[in-house]
């Protein structure tokens, strides 16, 4: 069974492109009435459900046989943590300087105790606050699915196996609103997003169980490609009695399918920049906001999109983003993920890396 799954690993890049692009339309849309692709008339790009599903796909593939074992939960917990709070902090800290520095950047919500400590530990807020930087509000949702993930480590295994999959069957319950208790928990608990950390979670337990032929994985890969602009369309023409989160789920569903399925059958070779694009997805997902907004607003005041017009400031713009979180990624993620293994488990085994940090070693 192959180790490194690369186009899955490649297609990390999709969520901060995604977002990006997204946010990039609602910004030059505010400023100049320029929409790149109308696509600030969406509710969300697709990147962010990417996310969910990719993260339970990851999770199911890389721990699969550690579940129900003895002393695994913590090394689980600890991986997360590691790869998830050490540089959101990081970046907390930046966006409340930039807040200081620049009255204009600031929110408001700065001096707010709650939405403080909900922002920093990523809880969600009973007033539905986002956290300082607004893309984490993910997150939050993304932290929880590893918390109902985690009972897969319960022993003895059934037992875990037992509590996840009624985790699962309430949340399909609870999303088609059959069950509804009014409290900003359950709202959380059973958002329609776990849907699509178990479409991630199924996608990997499918190609693994299942021998997909590999012309079927380029068709589903092609099917599920296609089904991001097939939604975005669909959510301003309304040509199809779908919703903008079913379309988007079962699209990822066949695009995670049919790119595990190339993966476990054929040797791909991509570029190193490429590879690199997908290492850094995350770093470039946490601070790409940070920069469209100080950026933007800079450029606007020197008069830049007279300059270069809506495509040329746009490009500019998409460079910045990239740039500013390829380094982040760089010169401090990679830094904080060795600092924090190094501090954490001093005293135990080390935990084993997982497949996507194993990945940014090798590069």
């Amino acid at each position: 069974m192959r180790k490194k799954l690369v186009l899955i690993q490649l297609s990390r890049a999709l969520v901060p492109i995604l977002v990006m692009l997204h946010h990039l339309s609602t910004t030059m849309m505010d400023y100049y009435s320029f929409n790149i692709w109308n696509l600030s008339y969406l509710p969300l790009s697709g990147g962010v459900y990417y996310f969910f599903s990719l993260s339970g796909f990851m999770a199911y593939y890389i721990y699969r046989r550690k579940f129900g074992k003895k002393g695994q939960l913590a090394d689980f917990l600890t991986n997360r943590f590691i790869r998830i709070y050490p540089l959101y902090w990081i970046v907390t800290l930046v966006f409340l300087l930039l807040a200081f520095l620049f009255p204009w950047f600031a929110t408001g919500a700065e001096r707010d105790i709650g939405v403080i400590l909900t922002s920093i530990f990523l809880i969600p807020n009973p007033q539905w606050q986002d956290p300082f930087v607004i893309v984490a509000w993910s997150l939050e949702h993304t932290i929880y699915f590893y918390l109902a993930f985690s009972v897969l480590f319960l022993t003895p295994r059934l037992i875990g196996q037992s509590l996840f999959a009624a985790w699962g069957l309430f949340s399909v319950v609870a999303v088609f609103g059959w069950v509804y208790i009014d409290h900003f928990l359950f709202d959380f608990m059973f958002a329609p997003f776990n849907l699509m950390f178990l479409a991630g979670v199924f996608s990997a337990w499918l190609i693994l169980h299942v021998k997909i032929p590999l012309q079927i994985g380029y068709l589903f890969t092609a099917i599920g490609l296609a089904g991001f602009p097939i939604t975005w369309v669909n959510s301003v023409q309304g040509f199809m009695a779908v919703s903008f989160e079913m379309s988007l789920g079962i699209a990822i569903a066949f695009l995670l399918v049919g790119l595990g399925a190339i993966d476990l059958q054929k040797d791909i070779h991509i570029p190193q920049a490429l590879h690199q694009l997908g290492n850094a997805a995350f770093s470039i997902y946490l601070v790409h906001n940070i920069v469209l907004d100080l950026f933007s607003e800079w450029m606007d005041r020197l008069g830049m999109y007279e300059v270069l017009g809506g495509v040329g400031m746009s490009a500019v713009l998409v460079a910045l983003m990239i740039f500013f979180g390829m380094a982040a990624h760089f010169k401090v993620e990679l830094p904080l993920h060795q600092h924090f293994k190094e501090w954490l488990l001093k005293k135990t085994k080390t935990v084993p890396l997982s497949e996507m940090e194993t990945a940014d070693k090798r590069q």
